[in-house]
């Protein structure tokens, strides 16, 4: 018999301005202090699991889906959709909740989010824990999109097979992909859902290092409109922010604004998706920043070595936010 009781948790639409709502939920104790949980893609969702790397009840934490993603409203939608607005909803649900200050747990494109957040609201923010570091640099976006051949030429070459079905034609680079993409994937219909599944199937292929011993059912592995939702809105989102909203201000050289907080960064020896060198060089501009490398790991966050790297950063920094907590009480 599972004696363990349901989590039980408070949920929301917030209008946020431009046509969009976003979806938010928050769980744990409202005292303790609250956490922040920034997804990846853009156009990934939530994911609750998240929650397990974290020790219960000392966190009060905050998921969001991100502008036209997971739950919040429109799905898919393009317009009013940039990093500056992102930040914009994230500040605005912190109101909503009346929350004075919160540390940010990014992963991914969360990463990205939340050290954008962080350098644009700095007496907001408590601490950061970062797994997975995407700096969306020029280099960074080439290397998911053209240069990650030499390690997955058969992964890379689907991929631009796919594109090629849709397209017609064949892309000889990253800038290529992103052009050629843009119109089937914006057409939410069979051809365009078909493309979207093979780029998330790319970026899946690309992430995970230790796969689970348990694979899907044969029925679980089939096309559902749920999975095509989100593998729509990953790609399309993705390819947008991409082409239209990357490389952002750089954020390397504002890192010196939350460079006094306490972070610590979670990054896999073989992220394909982001190659580790980004979580050396953010670590570089954070003095006190304490930086886990996860050997036999890739980007994936529920891959042991990471786990267990988050795990631990999450106890040092909650030990870190509550002694701080109690000094200024």
């Amino acid at each position: 018999m599972d004696n363990q009781s349901p989590v039980q948790f408070d949920e929301g639409m917030l209008d946020v301005g431009d046509g969009h709502s976003i979806y938010w939920r928050a769980q744990g104790p409202h005292d303790a202090p609250a956490m922040l949980v920034v997804h990846g893609g853009p156009g990934g969702a939530m994911n609750v699991k998240w929650a397990d790397v974290l020790e219960e009840g000392k966190w009060r934490v905050v998921f969001f889906d991100q502008r036209g993603c997971g739950k919040s409203k429109p799905f898919g939608k393009l317009e009013h959709n940039g990093i500056d607005a992102l930040v914009g909803d994230m500040e605005k649900l912190r109101v909503a909740l009346n929350i004075e200050q919160w540390a940010i747990f990014g992963g991914s494109w969360g990463t990205t989010l939340g050290l954008a957040y962080g350098v644009a609201h700095p007496e907001r923010c408590t601490g950061f824990l970062l797994r997975g570091v995407f700096l969306a640099r020029r280099e960074d976006i080439d290397w998911f999109l053209w240069d990650v051949r030499r390690v997955f030429p058969e992964a890379h070459r689907a991929f631009l097979d796919a594109i090629e079905a849709a397209c017609g034609k064949r892309p000889v680079n990253a800038q290529d992909i992103l052009r050629m993409t843009e119109a089937p994937l914006a057409r939410f219909d069979e051809a365009g859902t078909r493309l979207a599944r093979a780029w998330t199937q790319y970026e899946t292929t690309l992430s995970v290092v230790n796969k689970p011993e348990k694979e899907p059912a044969e029925a679980e592995k089939r096309p559902s409109a749920e999975a095509n939702a989100a593998a729509i809105s990953m790609a399309l989102l993705e390819r947008h922010y991409m082409a239209n909203e990357l490389p952002p201000m750089p954020l390397l050289p504002l890192v010196a604004r939350i460079a006094h907080l306490p972070c610590r960064i979670v990054h896999g020896r073989f992220d394909m998706v982001c190659p580790a060198d980004q979580a050396l060089e953010l670590a570089a501009r954070w003095p006190g920043a304490e930086l886990a490398v996860a050997d036999a790991s890739g980007h994936w966050t529920f891959e042991p070595g990471n786990l267990a790297a988050l795990r631990a950063g999450a106890a040092a920094l909650a030990n870190v936010i509550t002694q701080t907590r109690t000094a200024t009480a």
